[in-house]
């Protein structure tokens, strides 16, 4: 075989095999979304819509989840486009979309902002004002308050700025009864709003020489990992008790079985991590936590929708 020839096919191969490994536009532009937030947050709208006392709209539970999963992608590209320089230079966020150049900037700019409108215009048609106002300000909260203030300066960054989470529920709620003048769709946005520092410093332990690399004043890199373990903690011993208080508020045995046994399972994974605060043991809280919110959720809904028809 000729040597140009052999360099020809070997050239060719070469793109073929990026082609294959290289992902598609709709995966990318999907991935940009951040689309495991969005879903977690879908799924606290969702569970919020059944659990409040009123009858099932099946289009306006549609259109919140639709428009929460427009305003909350959106706000998640709009996030990716702020954080480009930041983004190239972490390792654990250096393969996203933009950094990998599967979208430019501007690209993700328009779509986000396109997102945010379709949502807008969803909520506009479909939902009462209330859900609507708390799917924009969920999207503002992060976009502007959180990625563009408080991310650069200030390690009390994702405390506040989990205040963008409360709005799903708060969606949710609003959603299905027009108004929020009960009590349980505001702790439940408080819920979110507690939970968020536990689940989030624990990652922030593992990528911590991340973070300290870009200047990012996460809680690790301002305080240490060892205190840091130790907020984790005290912040768990304030999640579970603030989880038990909705019982009073139209939940019932099932959801106090799951909020407590969820509850001394974190405490237990956060003590033994500010104990011994390791990458390791952070890992191991992060994952932990990240099935709690969800659960927890599942199980009001679960309490008010499900259980009270097997105890007729």
């Amino acid at each position: 075989m000729p040597l140009n020839s052999f360099t020809r096919d070997l050239q060719t191969s070469s793109v073929a095999e990026l082609q294959i490994h290289r992902p598609s536009t709709v995966s990318s532009y999907w991935e940009l979304m951040k689309p495991r937030i969005v879903l977690l947050l879908d799924f606290t709208a969702l569970t919020a819509f059944l659990a409040a006392p009123s009858n099932i709209s099946i289009i306006r539970l549609v259109a919140v989840i639709a428009a929460g999963t427009l305003a909350s992608g959106g706000a998640g590209a709009l996030n990716s486009y702020l954080d480009e320089d930041i983004d190239r230079s972490m390792g654990r966020t250096s393969r996203r979309p933009i950094p990998q150049g599967d979208i430019s900037p501007f690209k993700a700019l328009i779509f986000g902002l396109a997102l945010i409108f379709g949502g807008l215009v969803i909520s506009a048609l479909y939902l009462p004002l209330l859900a609507g106002l708390f799917i924009l300000l969920g999207a503002a909260i992060y976009v502007l308050f959180y990625t563009k203030y408080l991310k650069r300066r200030s390690s009390l960054n994702i405390v506040l700025g989990g205040s963008a989470g409360s709005c799903a529920p708060l969606a949710g709620w609003a959603a299905a009864t027009g108004n929020l003048s009960a009590a349980a769709p505001w702790l439940m946005g408080l819920l979110v709003f507690v939970w968020t520092p536990s689940h989030f410093w624990a990652l922030a332990m593992r990528a911590v020489s991340d973070y300290a690399k870009v200047r990012i004043p996460m809680l690790p890199v301002v305080v240490g990992e060892k205190k840091t373990a130790q907020y984790i903690a005290l912040n768990t011993f304030l999640l579970v008790p603030l989880s038990l208080a909705l019982v009073p508020f139209g939940f019932g045995l099932v959801y106090l079985a799951v909020a407590s046994i969820l509850g001394f399972g974190m405490i237990l994974v956060d003590v033994k991590l500010a104990i011994d605060p390791t990458k390791a043991r952070a890992w191991t809280a992060f994952k932990f936590s990240s099935p709690y919110l969800a659960i927890v959720f599942l199980a009001m809904a679960l309490d008010v929708r499900l259980l009270p028809h097997y105890l007729v």
